[in-house]
């Protein structure tokens, strides 16, 4: 770029090809050019698409000040000393400089601004790579641990398995020996009467010797003639024990080796947006209430149990019986069916109802009134059940003993897909896991009886954080049951206080959900409609439909 000039206070810049007076710009190059230099400027690069127009003082881009001369607006950009320029610095100082326009500076100002919104955006995508590593570093120790939980335990099952079998071998063998006995008995007893038949008759010859009997003797002859001892005898071998080659691969077990599989930087840390902004009510309306009629627990005076939602305008009921009822929204009964235990733990499974038995420790489905075992859940009682996005089941289980707990995804069919105990400390995350619920963002939120907590870990089993009410409040939280809604809150029923706590994704705190007629020992909690609430009341056996959103 040549030097640039004052005339009559106008700033000019000369001609890129010639040194004269700027007339026109070529927006592709860019160029600045002079009546004479445009032409030929044209008839060279048409075939290329180039866009001449008149040059403007007044749309130059805006450069800044220059620092040399403030009053003066940078118009180049010096090389040599890597700096912007002003036509005054042009021509005092940097005149036998390499010197280029400023806009070719600008240019490469955009595309590096552009580079670095890239690479913000990459440095956001990295950090939830970490902070995913980060979190799977941090529970590596306790899954493995929890492994080598599973590898102990399957060991000692076995050995009691083993134990078992030793036993009934001991005493297959007792049977056996004295089933052989009893053989052996009886071929002595044959061969001893042989034995004895052949010793009479050996006297008997002694005694006719010197006898001149001829008919005894000739009755002895015939007698000895027709004797004989059988040829052979059955011989049977005692039993013995023919040992098994132990293969540990498949008599005990095995360990998949490493898998990998790729896995999109969204799903990392998936925070669905949520679907609505809809605002909560300052008082919640009951729309309906009614009586489901459950009797009372001769233990608890309890009656009301649980409840999950079938579409959007029915709910099936469970309580202190061995039914479950089917209810529309404004209360009328629809349906009965006869279950094999309390109707404590409900969930919903492809349109029908399913519940965990405590006693026989199952999970059951109900399909057109007949009750089918889906899985049994081994030596661990089942109670809160939910059925998942994926299909799979969210189990509560708790020993007899009742000094474990833990969460297990099962599939449909039973198999055992995710364990949940410990945390990254290898401490227990549960005492006694009761009520569990899916939340839209994969979270997993755990309703706690003896810690009196809502415990919340991620899809891997994570622990994320725990609710033990409003720290505001001095009032001593009594979780009973939880639900989520599809803004990702988490609802939670506060037995003794007759409250309804609702949460962020996170477990902060919003407010409660108290509506107009009150709210007395509730327990049973699902959303039916977006906004809308059934909300049981275990005592009184009551089910009320609450709008807390607008």
């Amino acid at each position: 770029m040549a030097s640039s000039v004052l005339k009559q206070g106008q700033h000019y810049i000369e001609c890129g090809v010639c040194k004269g007076p700027v007339v026109f710009t070529c927006k592709r190059c860019p160029v600045n050019l002079c009546h004479a230099c445009v032409e030929p400027h044209l008839l060279l690069k048409s075939k290329t698409g180039h866009h001449v127009t008149k040059y403007n003082v007044e749309n130059k881009p805006e450069y800044g000040e220059c620092l040399a001369h403030p009053q003066q607006k940078c118009s180049a950009f010096c090389k040599t000393c890597d700096i912007s320029i002003c036509v005054i610095c042009v021509s005092i100082k940097h005149g036998a400089h390499e010197i280029c326009e400023l806009s070719e500076k600008v240019d490469l100002s955009e595309f590096i601004a552009t580079e670095n919104e890239r690479l913000k955006i990459m440095r956001t995508e990295l950090e939830k790579i970490l902070e995913h590593l980060g979190k799977r570093s941090a529970s590596l120790r306790s899954v493995y641990k929890q492994t080598k939980g599973k590898i102990s335990l399957h060991a000692k099952n076995l050995h009691k398995e083993i134990d078992k079998t030793e036993k009934a071998m001991y005493k297959e063998l007792d049977e056996l020996q004295e089933k052989h006995a009893k053989l052996l008995l009886l071929q002595k007893k044959e061969f001893d009467e042989i034995f004895k038949k052949l010793k009479n008759l050996e006297e008997k010859v002694d005694s006719l010797a010197i006898s001149k009997n001829v008919s005894g003797l000739m009755e002895i002859t015939h007698e000895l003639e027709n004797q004989q001892i059988p040829s052979f005898i059955e011989e049977t071998q005692p039993a013995f024990f023919q040992p098994l080659k132990f293969n540990e691969s498949y008599n005990f077990g095995y360990i998949e080796t490493l898998q990998t599989h790729k896995l999109s930087i969204d799903d990392l840390t998936q925070q669905d947006q949520t679907p609505s902004s809809r605002q909560a009510l300052d008082v919640p309306t009951v729309l309906s209430s009614f009586d489901t009629e459950f009797p009372a627990s001769k233990e608890y005076n309890s009656r009301l149990y649980d409840m999950v939602p079938l579409g959007d305008d029915k709910v099936w009921a469970g309580g202190a019986s061995k039914e479950l009822k089917l209810f529309d929204l404004q209360g009328r009964l629809h349906d009965t069916v006869t279950i094999t235990d309390y109707g404590g733990y409900l969930t919903l499974h492809d349109g029908h109802v399913v519940y965990t038995n405590i006693n026989d420790k199952t999970v059951k489905k109900v399909i057109n009134g007949k009750v089918d075992t889906l899985f049994s859940t081994g030596e661990w009682h089942p109670h809160g059940i939910t059925c998942t996005a994926a299909r799979d089941f969210l189990v509560c289980l708790r020993t007899t003993d009742q000094t474990e707990s833990k969460v297990v995804r099962y599939s449909s069919s039973g198999d055992v897909l995710q364990e949940i105990q410990y945390d990254s400390q290898y401490q227990p995350l549960f005492k006694d896991a009761t009520y569990v619920v899916e939340n839209g963002n994969g979270d997993i939120c755990v309703a706690d009886y003896d810690k009196k907590a809502v415990i919340v870990v991620d899809k891997f089993g994570i622990f994320r954080f725990s609710y033990t009410g409003n720290k505001a409040s001095k009032e001593k939280f009594d979780v009973s049951s939880l639900t989520t809604d599809s803004m990702h809150h988490i609802i939670i029923t506060d037995y003794y206080k007759d409250k309804i706590h609702m949460l962020d994704r996170d477990g902060r705190f919003l407010r409660y959900i108290i509506p107009d007629q009150g709210i007395r020992r509730p327990r049973a909690v699902c959303v039916v409609r977006e906004g809308e609430l059934m909300v049981g009341e275990c005592i009184k056996g009551m089910i009320k439909r609450i709008k807390y959103l607008q």
